[in-house]
């Protein structure tokens, strides 16, 4: 990430780069997985090179071009160029097929995130979560993700929000990564850096922030992944959004969207505190998700 970095200036980046690598080592296929725009460019340049594009997490759809802003309009554009699609559930194989793209293309694979998170799982026991030993374990947790591009100018709302959240609740602890992004950095220093019970990390490598999501009791995010992870985990989530493309957690009550209005936040988070239980699941694996052995198959089917 570079400071005042534009969506422009890095798409523009990203394609001199992929052409660099394209024309130097040219790939048989080229795998992508999300709706980043790293994701969108990766789709372009493949286009561009006529190398077969494989797309991971294929068909998730809000169906508004702007929200979220911008990964609805790279998987809309992502779609045409995409040679398989590699949609998580049935749901998203229908969003494909009413957007054109023939069932032929399309291989169901299950949720590549729930894969992750349970590969981790299976790793994590109470004894190697030492990196966390200094939390309280009968304090309540909050952790908190924020980092979208469209609600930016809102986010001092959230913020706010969960400031005076964690000043009313001086004894529950909220632990923010906060995302890279220098804007969302700068935000986070100016209206939470000083709250004695929030903390604020750099960014943690996936096996700490699976663990850390394990010991939470609390959840607030506005990223649809985090809301994935953690409602498969059984985690209650506060979306910091006023739409979400996914449907984890709200069937089950877990998940729920809080919009970006300070005073909502705030109830909300105080309403949620005032029920959390201290407690650190571990839960049980019957079976591993296939998802990436599905998409290794087929990788394999086309390119021999």
């Amino acid at each position: 990430m570079k400071a005042g970095q534009s969506l422009s200036h890095l798409t523009a980046r990203l394609l001199v780069n992929l052409e660099d690598h394209f024309m130097m080592d040219r790939p048989d296929l080229v795998l992508a997985h999300g709706d980043t725009t790293t994701c969108f460019t990766t789709a372009i340049s493949s286009f561009y090179h006529q190398i077969p594009f494989f797309h991971v997490e294929a068909g998730l759809r809000s169906n508004r071009l702007n929200s979220p802003f911008p990964e609805e309009f790279n998987r809309q554009t992502i779609a045409p160029i995409a040679r398989h699609h590699f949609a998580p559930t049935e749901l998203e194989k229908e969003n494909l097929i009413k957007d054109g793209v023939s069932s032929s293309l399309i291989t169901v694979t299950g949720s590549t995130i729930h894969e992750a998170v349970q590969t981790m799982i299976s790793k994590v026991t109470p004894a190697s979560k030492a990196c966390f030993s200094e939390l309280n374990e009968s304090r309540p947790l909050v952790l908190v993700t924020l980092h979208r591009r469209e609600t930016t100018q809102l986010l001092q709302n959230t913020l706010h929000g969960l400031k005076s959240a964690a000043l009313s609740r001086p004894e529950a602890l909220f632990i923010c990564p906060v995302h890279p992004n220098p804007l969302v950095q700068e935000a986070f220093q100016t209206y939470l850096k000083g709250t004695e019970n929030i903390i604020l990390t750099e960014p943690l490598a996936y096996p700490q922030f699976i663990s850390l999501l394990m010991r939470s009791q609390l959840v607030v995010t506005d990223s649809g992944g985090v809301q994935e992870e953690a409602a498969f985990l059984g985690k209650k989530v506060l979306l910091a959004r006023s739409e979400t493309e996914r449907t984890d957690g709200f069937e089950s009550g877990l998940t729920q969207l809080i919009g970006l209005n300070s005073e909502s936040i705030y109830k909300t988070v105080l309403d949620e505190l005032s029920g959390a239980v201290c407690t650190i699941n571990f839960p049980k694996i019957n079976s591993l998700s296939r998802a990436s052995e599905i998409i290794s198959n087929e990788v394999q089917r086309v390119v021999g």
